[in-house]
């Protein structure tokens, strides 16, 4: 049986340990993140699924743990996640300043999200889930823009001040910090209070709208590893904490009989729809390969707290089956673009072309990856927005419904984009000579994402096998599956078939290729506009407003929150200078008096 206190120290010294030998030898430092990575996921996946994993802690005061579903399966993933990127430092730790405090801050995280998945308490939840997201801002200006961790440390304190304001408020009446007793005992008004509270805090994390704008920045000026941390792992923290508001908190509020669920999650699923609507406008306009995935996360975000918010099998289940293929396609599909990027020191889709011809194997990566994300067959994206489907066309959702759909046919789009401007089309001419395949060592991951997401679509029913067990433990009907089927209230799916199907399609199609006469291969220079040659060939490249028209019809409409936010943040700087200007001073006769105003505050009471 293995120690989830025991791994838990055993990541923190690790981390120490990777820190000194990594201010010594900075690569052989990074290695050990791997090693150690590997170590956890392989424990938390052998013992937890096996349900060996022992909770007894002996060294660790005030902190317990406990086993349960929920846990197993959240813990599981986002370890493996960290694993899998893991590969990937050893070849990007020589571009950061400060190369040993990366693998320290990297195992840091990690260890935090065992104390926050397995913990049965919510204060030491709320412990560990800030050990992430401090090790996590620090790991942020490693990359582009410092700027950028001052966005995500403000939207990460209202998060945090959100889910100690619920911990706190549920304390006070029901008496204990105990997260399922706690959860279940709260009443009334309260009940409603640490609902919103818990969402709220949610919400931060996952990058949902209205609490989205920190998302994109952070997935664009990160270190590219520490991006395919943030949106295959760190954002499930999120989704974690969702899951306990929406299912694990019985509901209260009014109850909508007619579409059999309540208002205040019905508000919840309308705020899900606009966070799926503005992540995909907003992906399609993008230039950078990196902004448009992390406008695609948002999006994906929006597709599991629109699911978790229908209460249904379906609606639960295709949420937590997102939650895994989200996670599997956007980390790999991150690793194929910061693959790229470590080739070329670019992720801008206008300066880059025929990546394809150098790098095959990472072509074929991301594409598979996007077929996930799009939820396209077969791949396991179409299993969860089956699903997804399913229960919101089950409840009647019609808004619901268009913004759900409308997000996946916005995704063939956005998707579509690096795909055509990245790796297809022509060779820029200063990478034709000097562009070569990633790293076998870099490979090795990518090559497991991608056969997971084929997996994950092809035979779905042993994943959705271990959640029928969470939705027991949740207290939610199971879902209806045989071996090879997936049965809803309006189909039966058989991902086995359409792969077959698919497959064959391929087949023909590659046949009819191979048959056909083939086509000259022209160089951008083998072209002329009126007779005369165009020598700036960067200029011809087609992703230079590449949905330029349909930009156009929402581009007045799609500020708004950057206009709100930059002027919030325009009154933080106002309020700020006004408090060091009276109280940051310089003049001694200024501070005593708001030292002994402080201390009149204090000691109120016993003046009186």
């Amino acid at each position: 049986m293995a120690s989830l206190e025991l791994l838990l120290i055993f990541t923190l010294i690790s981390g120490v340990i990777a820190y000194l030998v990594g201010k010594v030898h900075p690569k052989t430092g990074s290695i050990l993140t791997i090693i150690v990575s590997g170590i956890v996921f392989a424990s938390l996946a052998y013992f937890g699924l096996n349900e060996q994993l022992l909770t007894k802690v002996s060294y660790l005061p005030y902190i317990s743990f406990i086993q349960t579903p929920l846990a197993i399966f959240f813990g599981v993933l986002v370890s493996f996640v960290f694993f899998m990127v893991s590969f990937f430092n050893p070849y990007f730790i020589d571009k950061y300043t400060y190369k040993a405090v990366y693998s320290l801050l990297y195992l840091l995280s990690l260890a935090g999200i065992i104390g926050i998945f397995f913990t049965d308490n919510f204060m030491t939840l709320f412990f560990f889930f800030e050990l992430v997201v401090w090790s996590s801002l620090f790991l942020i200006p490693l990359g582009r823009d410092e700027e950028v961790s001052v966005w995500y440390f403000g939207f990460s304190v209202f998060g945090s001040f959100a889910l100690l304001s619920a911990i706190l408020l549920m304390q006070s009446v029901t008496g204990t910090f105990d997260i399922t007793t706690g959860l279940q005992a709260v009443s009334g008004f309260n009940r409603l209070s640490v609902f919103i509270l818990l969402l709220i805090a949610a919400f931060a994390k996952l990058g949902a709208f209205p609490l989205h704008y920190w998302l994109p920045k952070v997935l664009t000026d990160s270190p590219d590893p520490v991006t395919s941390i943030f949106s295959g792992g760190l954002e499930k923290l999120g989704a974690f904490i969702a899951v306990l508001g929406l299912v694990k908190l019985v509901p209260t509020g009014f109850f909508i009989d007619v579409m059999d669920m309540y208002l205040t999650h019905y508000i919840l699923a309308i705020l899900g729809s606009l966070t799926i609507i503005g992540g995909t406008v907003m992906a399609i306009r993008q230039d950078d390969a990196k902004k448009l995935l992390a406008y695609s996360s948002m999006s994906n975000g929006g597709y599991i707290i629109v699911a978790l918010s229908l209460g249904s099998s379906a609606g639960i289940s295709g949420g937590l089956y997102h939650i895994i293929a989200h996670a599997i396609a956007s980390t790999a599909a991150f690793l194929a673009i910061g693959a790229v990027a470590r080739q070329t020191n670019t992720t801008k889709m206008s300066e880059l072309g025929g990546m394809l011809h150098k790098m095959p194997i990472t072509y074929m990566v991301y594409l598979i990856a996007i077929i996930s994300m799009a939820g396209i067959p077969p791949m396991g994206g179409f299993i969860s927005k089956w699903l997804i489907f399913q229960g919101v066309i089950n409840k009647g959702l019609i808004l619901v419904a268009a913004a759900t759909f409308f997000g996946s046919i916005g995704s063939f789009l956005y998707v579509f984009r690096p795909l055509a401007a990245l790796f297809l089309g022509q060779e820029l001419p200063q990478f034709k000579e000097t562009i070569k395949e990633a790293p076998i060592v870099m490979l090795i991951p990518m090559v497991i994402l991608s056969l997971l997401n084929i997996v994950t679509g092809v035979y779905p029913t042993n994943i959705l096998a271990y959640i029928n067990t969470l939705l027991v433990d949740l207290n939610i009907v199971q879902l209806d599956i045989t071996r090879w089927t997936i049965v809803g209230t309006n189909g039966t799916l058989n991902p086995a078939l359409i792969a077959v199907m698919f497959a064959l399609g391929v087949f023909i199609a590659f046949i009819i290729f191979i048959s056909l006469k083939k086509s000259r291969k022209v160089e951008l220079m083998d072209t002329y506009t009126a007779a005369n040659f165009i020598y700036t060939e960067e200029l011809l490249h087609y992703s230079v407003d590449f949905y330029a028209p349909i930009e156009r019809l929402y581009e007045p409409y799609i500020h708004f929150m950057k206009k709100f936010y930059q002027a919030l943040a325009n009154k933080v700087r106002e309020v700020g200078a006004l408090v060091k200007y009276y109280i940051f001073t310089s003049k001694p006769e200024v501070a005593t008096f708001f030292i002994m105003l402080v201390i009149a505050i204090l000691l109120w009471g016993d003046l009186v």
